[in-house]
């Protein structure tokens, strides 16, 4: 019985004996540790791309390298100091120093031959233990197809903010080259409090904010809305490494409103329009211009029988020029504020013939005789006058009765919608 226990124990310690032969020396696989992420497509020869990592449990300090495979060129982080990093050029190593971090990201530029490349890296915590960093480690470089454009988004919260409230904007840019900068003016009475890079690649001046990028995509900043409610407006540009500069495109507006109450949301507003009358007339072949001035930023639709024919994108005023076809058209001005959703309507009647309307001045000007004024005699018979046998009129090619009424439906309804001047939001 001894001997055969004896020989169950000798057994359980061959098995753990022989686990512990199997394991890697100094090297543990803990994806919960140490996580790699890689962009979820492939990317272009030479294009420039951010690598995340997330870590944990590493106490208070501790190491990351990681290996690039050969041919990328590491271009630095935006989320961790610079002197927190080393770059090892001989085995092409770049070693991260933490103190604290949870994440951190870095920028490196894909070689110009395609192929499938292999990510290493080890996080190693104050004990020196090493874990091999899990998650991504595989990235796909395919072939250029042709230089793009650089190009800068804004992104800013989709609802109205409280006065005084801090938010959150996001920034994407693309193929601005090895570095570059995004220049972000602040309306008047925003704070800028924070971004997601380092506090290196951040510069203040009163209300202007310059992000320096170096290689990375997208990147988020906090700014705090000033105290007085209403509509405000950011602007931006994208400095690529040539220095040259483009527009930062996508949301522009916000709305503030008064702080812990209800978020007034006011609508578009047309103050002035021309031709001023509702109905105007042209002969074929004339040309016929519309203007219009609105008291917000707004997009304006332009329309003829409800079909759009010109756009005027984040105007305050536009114009809209038509050579004159024969028929009875509805012109229509459709204006919408993009960030508050609410809009505001005007419509003309444009009546376009083959020669001028006659007027109805003669009519109007005719001196009546003096017989009409005076009581005839009962032998007396007035001699009754002709009737004007009336011209029929042509019928208009491509617009009916029918249509001219579900038209004008149509634009008293919308109307009857847009005249919906504000609108309370609960903050």
């Amino acid at each position: 019985m001894q001997d055969a226990r004896k020989q169950r124990i000798a057994g359980i310690a061959m098995l753990l004996l022989t686990a512990v032969l199997t394991m890697p020396a100094g090297i543990a696989s803990a994806e919960s540790i140490a996580k790699r992420t890689l962009p979820a497509e492939s990317v272009s020869a030479g294009e420039f791309f951010t690598v995340s990592i997330d870590v944990s449990d590493y106490g208070p300090t501790g190491y990351v390298n990681e290996t690039l495979p050969e041919g990328f060129l590491y271009l630095g982080s935006e989320t961790i100091d610079p002197g927190q990093v080393s770059h090892f050029l001989d085995t092409n190593t770049v070693k991260f120093h933490l103190l604290g971090e949870s994440s951190f990201t870095y920028n490196v530029r894909a070689p110009d031959t395609e192929g499938t490349y292999t990510f290493n890296g080890i996080l190693i915590d104050i004990n020196l233990k090493e874990y091999v960093v899990g998650g991504d480690t595989e990235i796909e470089v395919e072939e250029v197809e042709e230089e793009a454009e650089p190009t800068a988004t804004r992104t800013l919260p989709e609802e109205p903010v409280s006065a005084g409230e801090s938010f959150t904007i996001e920034i994407e840019a693309w193929h601005y080259g090895y570095f570059g900068n995004v220049v972000e003016t602040l309306p008047e009475g925003f704070v800028y409090e924070d971004s997601t890079l380092s506090p290196e690649s951040v510069e203040v001046e009163d209300n202007t904010v310059e992000f320096t990028l170096r290689g990375g995509h997208s990147f988020t900043y906090t700014v705090t809305a000033p105290d007085t409610e209403g509509t405000y407006t950011f602007r931006g540009i994208l400095i690529d490494e040539d220095r040259n500069e483009y527009d930062i495109g996508g949301d522009t507006e916000i709305v503030v409103g008064e702080k812990g109450s209800e978020v007034t949301i006011c609508a578009p507003n047309i103050t002035t329009w021309n031709p001023v009358e509702a109905t105007v007339e042209n002969t074929v072949g004339e040309s016929r211009t519309y203007n219009l001035s609105v008291n917000q930023i707004v997009d304006i639709s332009w329309q003829i029988n409800g079909t759009e024919v010109q756009t005027n994108e984040s105007v305050t005023e536009a114009v809209f020029t038509k050579n004159a076809v024969i028929g009875t058209w509805n012109v229509s001005a459709i204006i919408t504020n993009t960030t508050t959703g609410l809009s505001d309507m005007h419509t003309w009647i444009w009546s376009v013939t083959l020669t001028p309307v006659a007027t109805s001045t003669l009519a109007v000007n005719i001196t009546p005789t003096p017989t009409l004024l005076v009581t005839p005699s009962p032998t007396s018979k007035p001699s009754p006058r002709p009737t004007p046998t009336p011209t029929p009129t042509p019928a208009l090619p491509g617009f009916e009765r029918s249509s001219v009424f579900a038209a004008l439906f149509t634009v008293a309804y919308l109307l009857l919608h847009s005249r919906i001047k504000c609108t309370k939001l609960q903050k």
